[in-house]
Parts: C-alpha cells; structure tokens; sequence
C-alpha cells in the first residue's frame, strides 16, 4: 500500500498545478544529456561501489526548470530551482536526483505539505502562507534563497541531493555525507542569460566546444551536523572530497523519451545507501507514485 503522506503531497501538487497529461508536476521542462562517469582512483579507496572502478561508466543527465509548465521561459523566476537527475552504469546503476538550492523546505513530509497547501491558498488566503513561513524557518530560507537566484547556466550550478548516504568501503569502514554534483566554477561569479531557451543554448554551446565537466563530490557530516534533517545546509562546514568526473558530451537524440523515463532516487549500487531521515520513505514513494501518474497521462 502506498504511504498515506506521499499520496497526499502528490495530490497537493497537482491541485496547485495546471499539469499537461503526461508531463512532470514539477520540473516539467527538461534536457537530456549524454555523456560518460570517470571516477578517480581515490574514491575507491573509501567506498566500494563499482562506479568508482577503472571502467567508464555511461551517463544520462536531465537538466530541468521548476514548474508544471514544459515551455516555462528559462529566464523566469519560476524556474528555480533548476534540477538535475543522472543516471550512471549499466549493470549496477547509481541514480541521484538533485536541486540547485541546497536544503528542503520542510524537515518532514507533514511540514511539507502544510506547506504545499499554503502554497496552493497564497492567492485567497495569502496569511496562510504568511503564518506558515513565520513558523518555519527552512521554508522562508528556501523561499528567500528561490528569489535570489540568478539564470546562470546549468553547467554553472551546483546540485544537491537532498538525503544523507552512507559510503562503505572494501574494509566494512563507513562514511556518512551528503553528495552534490557541481559545475568546475560554481561558487564564482556568473553573468545572468536571458532568453526562452537560455539554459538550453547555453549548454548546447558549451557542449559544441568539448565535453563539459561537473564534479560529483561527497561532503562528510559535521561534527555538529546531522544526518536526519534534509532542510539544512552542510556548505561551509569543511572540506569535500571528490568522487569523479560527470562529462557532458552531446544532447540525447531522442528529446521526446524524457516524458517515459523516471529517474528513481532509490536505485543505489553495492557499497552506497542512504543514511535515512524523516523525509525518505515518504519522499521515495512520492517520486515513484508521481511517476506511474504522469505515466497513466501518456497512455
């Protein structure tokens, strides 16, 4: 049986959308991208995935724009946060699905929804959502951190995957972190595009000159941080290490298979788990409730 509060967050979202039949409630918009995983040689020493050994892996990359709309401008508000869903491997996959705001606006998938559905009332009883931020922090950061964001590129972002993991390498020793997927100059400064198709150009350009490389990096858990709270940020609270290489070589022939296709968080290969938090099992089974809708919409 589903969990009971996913069904309800699916069904919030789609009350406060007007959603084409087979489209995305959130990050309707999308690109795929085609390209391949290097991991480096010191990522094996601590986690014993197979995504880390010698061998390229193959990737497929979606970039998307928050909102129902799959033809949003792309240099419009509404498409933050930007999204970022891989696949990697063949065998044994690895799928990660990430945002370009680091934090949740919820600590659990209750204050998720009371969000949601503040949301959805902002225009008839906009003091629902004015009472809601008031009593939620995380939602007002994110909130705040949405309006400031800027339309730079999508390979000039960093993506972070909301739940903790747990590493284990070839000795049974284990670390706990967070992972992220970041362009190679994130934190610095970067002009705003404009245009409809800003995000996509931009990246098709980049792409024409040679591969594109992001970096997929694993932030150990603070000394004061916790695993259990998906609505805080770890940056700035020490060193990251890097895991590989994700190298973005050409746009999928085939656009259009982006609307079938469902980038499963759950899907983790030997030697990477989640650490788990009060959001997960709701948040997994929400992703996989969402898509056999969107599918039922298509066919």
């Amino acid at each position: 049986m589903p969990d009971s509060i996913a069904a309800k967050l699916i069904d919030a979202l789609h009350a406060g959308a007007d959603v084409p039949p087979g489209c995305r409630v959130n990050h309707a918009r999308g690109l795929l991208v085609e390209g391949r995983f290097l991991g480096v040689p010191r990522a094996a020493q601590f986690c014993a995935s197979p995504m880390f050994n010698d061998a390229e892996q193959p990737l497929l990359a979606r970039f998307s724009d928050s909102g129902p709309d799959p033809r949003i401008r792309q240099d419009s508000p509404q498409a933050e946060p930007r999204g970022l869903a891989v696949r990697i491997g063949q065998d044994s996959q690895l799928v990660l699905v990430g945002h370009s705001i680091e934090g949740f606006p919820a600590q659990d998938p209750q204050t998720f929804l009371a969000f949601i559905q503040a949301l959805n009332r902002q225009h008839t009883a906009p003091e629902a959502l004015q009472a809601h931020l008031a009593a939620n922090a995380p939602a007002q950061r994110f909130g705040q951190l949405q309006q400031d964001a800027l339309p730079t590129g999508y390979a000039s972002r960093s993506y972070h995957m909301l739940h903790s993991y747990r590493l284990t390498a070839a000795d049974g020793g284990t670390r706990t972190g967070r992972l992220t997927i970041r362009g190679r100059n994130a934190d610095g400064a970067h002009k705003a595009l404009t245009g409809r198709n800003c995000m996509d150009e931009a990246l098709r350009h980049a792409m024409a000159a040679g591969p594109v490389a992001l970096e997929l990096a694993f932030t150990p858990e603070p000394e004061r941080g916790t695993t259990d709270d998906p609505s805080t940020g770890w940056s700035g609270h020490g060193g990251s290490m890097l895991l590989g290489y994700l190298m973005l070589e050409r746009l999928a022939p085939d656009q259009d298979a982006q609307r079938t296709l469902v980038f499963d968080p759950s899907i983790l290969p030997a030697g990477i788990a989640f650490a788990g938090d009060p959001l997960l099992k709701a948040r997994l089974q929400a992703y996989r409730l969402a898509a056999e809708r969107r599918l039922r919409g298509i066919s």
